[in-house]
C-alpha cells in the first residue's frame, strides 16, 4: 500500500518503532500505514515496554511475497493486516496460535491461524473538484459509465499488489459477475496500490474510486475536496486480520503482540484513533460511520490468484 517497494525499505533500513538498534525483539510486516498502526503500536509500547518492535511496511501482495521468499529462514514474526482470505490462501506461511481473545470476535478461524482485527468497508470516493453534485454515483452500477473518463476516470487498485483492490474486485465479481468488472475496467486507470488510488481521487487526479472508510471519514472531516458514498446496491468489505509467521524467530513476543491486538483496550484505540470498526463483539463502532446493518455488505469470493488472472485477462495487463 506504500509507494516505496518493500525491498527498498528493507535494504534502506527498516523503521524502528521502539528503537534500540537492529537487535529487535519483534519484527512486524504490515500493510497498515503509519496513521492506522501508529496509535496501536504506541499503546502496545506502554503495555510491553520490554519488547522492541521493528515495522516493515508494504502492500499486502509485497509482504506476502517476501514471506514466501524468506520461508526457509524467516525474518518476520507477525503479518499484521490483509483480508482473512490472504491468510487462508497462504496457510503454510503461518503457524497456529489459540489466543485468549479469539472467542471475543465476530468471527473466528477454526484453525487459529488468523486472528480478526477490524471490519473494513470500501465506500465510493469522489473528487468534488471534478464531479458536480448532480453527477455523484449512488450505486456500484453507476460506476459503469463513459462519463467518468471525461471527468478524470475511475481508478482501480491493482489486485496483484493491493489487498484492498483484491477485496473490491473479488466481491464485485461475486455479486455482479466478471462481465460487470470488465465493463468497470474499460477506460479505467489501474493504480499500483490502494494508497495511490485513494490519493489520486483526493488530489483531483482521478474522478472516482473506492476508499477504506476510516480514511474517507478522516478526509471528509478534514474538509478535503471529496465526497464519500455508501452505494445502495452493495458495499464491499473485509475482515482484516493478523497471524504469527511459521518459524517466527521471536514467537513468545509474537504471541504477546497477537494477544494485545485482540484485547478490548487495543480495539478501543483502533476505534477512537483510527475510526475503524472493531472485530470484537463488545466494542461499539465509531459514531461517525453508518450503521452496518443498513448496508448490503459483500465480501470476496474468488481467491486472489483467480482474481488477478481474470483481471489481467480483462485489462490486457
Amino acid at each position: 500500500m506504500m509507494k516505496k517497494s518493500l525491498g527498498a525499505v528493507l535494504f534502506a533500513g527498516v523503521a524502528l518503532v521502539a528503537g534500540h538498534g537492529m537487535a529487535a525483539d519483534l519484527v512486524v510486516y504490515t500493510s497498515h500505514g503509519e496513521t492506522t498502526s501508529g496509535p496501536v503500536l504506541d499503546a502496545f509500547k506502554k503495555v510491553r515496554p520490554d519488547i522492541t518492535v521493528t515495522v516493515v511496511r508494504g502492500g499486502t501482495g509485497e509482504v506476502v511475497e517476501r514471506l514466501r521468499a524468506e520461508s526457509k529462514n524467516p525474518t518476520a514474526d507477525v503479518l499484521w493486516g490483509g483480508p482473512t482470505q490472504t491468510f487462508d490462501e497462504n496457510g503454510s506461511l503461518f503457524q497456529a496460535y489459540e489466543s485468549k481473545t479469539d472467542g471475543d470476535m465476530i468471527t473466528v478461524d477454526p484453525n487459529h491461524i488468523w486472528h480478526p482485527y477490524t471490519v473494513l468497508l470500501q465506500p465510493i470516493i469522489v473528487s468534488t473538484k471534478r464531479v458536480k453534485a448532480g453527477d455523484l454515483p449512488k450505486t456500484q452500477a453507476d460506476l459503469v459509465s463513459d462519463k467518468w473518463k471525461g471527468l478524470g476516470s475511475l481508478i482501480i487498485p491493482d489486485p496483484a499488489k493491493s489487498g484492498t483492490g483484491y477485496t473490491i474486485l473479488s466481491a464485485l465479481a461475486g455479486q455482479m459477475g466478471w462481465e460487470f468488472v470488465g465493463n468497470l475496467a474499460k477506460g479505467a486507470r489501474i493504480a499500483p496500490g490502494s494508497d495511490d488510488a485513494f490519493n489520486a481521487v483526493r488530489d483531483g487526479e482521478a474522478a472516482v474510486g473506492w476508499i477504506n472508510e476510516d480514511l474517507g471519514a478522516k478526509w471528509k472531516a478534514g474538509g478535503l475536496p471529496i465526497d464519500v458514498i455508501y452505494p445502495t446496491d452493495a458495499v464491499t468489505g473485509q475482515v482484516d486480520a493478523q497471524a504469527i509467521v511459521a518459524g517466527a524467530p521471536h514467537v513468545d513476543e509474537a504471541k504477546a503482540f497477537i494477544d494485545f491486538l485482540g484485547s478490548k483496550g487495543s480495539h478501543e484505540v483502533v476505534r477512537d484513533a483510527t475510526v475503524r470498526r472493531s472485530a470484537r463483539n463488545d466494542v461499539t463502532p465509531p459514531s461517525v460511520l453508518p450503521d452496518i446493518g443498513s448496508l448490503n455488505i459483500i465480501s470476496p469470493v474468488d481467491p486472489k490468484q483467480v482474481v488477478v488472472a481474470r483481471f489481467q485477462e480483462l485489462t490486457g495487463k
